[in-house]
């Protein structure tokens, strides 16, 4: 299978309507969306997500987001006690179209694929136009996870999505480096409280000015999409930096750090999240920096340095404890 790349952003009208079509016949289309770039099928057709478990070589137990052009497609996807909740009806108001995904009781429309067999269904409502458009002008939603394989680390360019899914997929649609660089907050709502079950750019300290918040206990159960214990990580070994515990092999290894370079006399190469302590930043380059020193050929292994667990710094940390795992 040839894989195309058209660019969104010199025409967004004629790569959107290739989308659509492909989308229409049940085929796999690679979206960008304000997180990762991620690949998309129809929600409700088995056959679709199917081909996105085939394709990634993703594990069926583990369940995929839903993705909506509006609202009320929470009434045929959600079961409506759960979709009504004023709590519910808060999150949305504040922060959809946006990175946050909330998990309900699916109704029977929700293919078990999707989710993996759990009575419960993860939904978003992307906010990039290029998604958003692509989600009204088909109709239907979308299942869209990560566009990568299983495992690996998530595509924010559409170069990315090529290095992993070329020659698997028909389509990518090009609108450059994705805003955020991380995959989206996965939530659950109670009746007075919000419960995280991934850290995402919608941080807990945000949440809290909605309701008061809780964090998933680990429990080795997987009730959302990015709950396995490795994930998004580089081919090459990943661990988080403790300088004294490095030995002579650390001129075999890189180094991302955390503020200004340092440390560059250790490793064979060094980066930096962000040398100004943007978290904002270290976001939207963690996952470029994991795929660059991938393909270094002087580099067999990865220090990473811990950034703070505040704000943002929770869902980095997240992803780097999972790529070590």
């Amino acid at each position: 299978m040839q894989t195309a790349i058209l660019d969104a952003r010199t025409d967004l009208s004629g790569s959107i309507s290739a989308a659509v079509e492909i989308l229409r016949l049940n085929g796999l289309v690679a979206l960008p969306s304000e997180t990762v770039y991620g690949l998309a099928g129809n929600a409700l057709a088995s056959e679709a997500v199917a081909k996105i478990f085939e394709t990634k070589e993703r594990p069926y137990f583990d369940p995929l987001i839903v993705h909506i052009a509006d609202s009320k497609w929470l009434t045929k996807l959600a079961k409506p006690d759960s979709a009504e909740s004023p709590l519910v009806a808060k999150m949305i108001k504040r922060f959809w179209p946006g990175p946050l995904t909330i998990l309900f009781p699916k109704t029977d429309l929700v293919p078990d694929i999707v989710t993996a067999g759990s009575p419960c269904v993860a939904i978003r409502m992307p906010s990039h136009p290029v998604f958003a458009e692509v989600l009204k002008r088909l109709g239907e939603p979308l299942a869209a996870p990560s566009a990568n394989r299983f495992g690996r680390v998530s595509p924010t360019r559409a170069g990315h999505v090529f290095e992993e899914l070329g020659g698997r997929i028909p389509l990518i649609l090009d609108a450059g480096p994705t805003m955020v660089g991380l995959e989206s907050t996965i939530v659950r709502a109670t009746e007075h409280r919000i419960e995280i079950l991934r850290p995402g750019p919608i941080t807990e300290e945000t949440l809290t000015e909605v309701a008061p918040t809780d964090e998933l206990r680990a429990s080795g159960k997987i009730v959302a999409p990015g709950q396995t214990a490795s994930h998004y990580a580089p081919q090459k070994r990943v661990y988080l930096f403790d300088i004294e515990d490095l030995a002579d092999h650390s001129k075999d290894s890189a180094f991302v750090c955390w503020g200004p370079i340092h440390h560059t006399e250790r490793f064979f190469a060094v980066r930096s999240l962000s040398e100004n302590y943007n978290l904002l930043e270290a976001a939207q380059r963690l996952f470029q920096l994991f795929r660059e020193i991938d393909q270094m050929e002087g580099v067999k292994q990865i220090f990473v340095e811990r950034v703070p667990e505040r704000g943002l710094g929770r869902a980095i940390m997240n992803r780097i404890g999972r790529a070590a795992g």
